[in-house]
């Protein structure tokens, strides 16, 4: 019997590392003010597993909110980078921007 998405699967032989669960950091207030533009960037290490490590390669200048970040980062998940058809580690550079509502 025919597979879901075989076809699909087989014209995808390279493609990146895609997030597929991003939870979002919640910021406290009483970090709000200093979190109005901030960014940082984070470095993921992704294993062929999917499995990621994580680091701010470019961190806030709030030391307090780039603990926050790591600590909500680390549970973001990846389905992994493929390459020749098969999964393969890669690090992607993501940036983050935080938002206050």
């Amino acid at each position: 019997s025919p597979k879901l998405g075989a076809d699909a699967s087989n014209t995808v032989m390279n493609s990146g590392a895609r997030a597929i669960a991003r939870p979002i950091p919640q910021i406290p207030d009483d970090l709000r003010e200093d979190t109005l533009n901030a960014a940082a960037l984070a470095r993921f290490h992704i294993a062929a597993d999917g499995k990621a490590a994580v680091e701010l390669a470019k961190p806030t200048n709030n030391p307090r909110l780039n603990r926050i970040l790591l600590e909500t980062l680390k549970n973001w998940q990846f389905s992994p980078a493929i390459k020749d058809g098969k999964p393969v580690a890669s690090t992607e550079d993501i940036v983050i921007k935080i938002n206050v509502d």
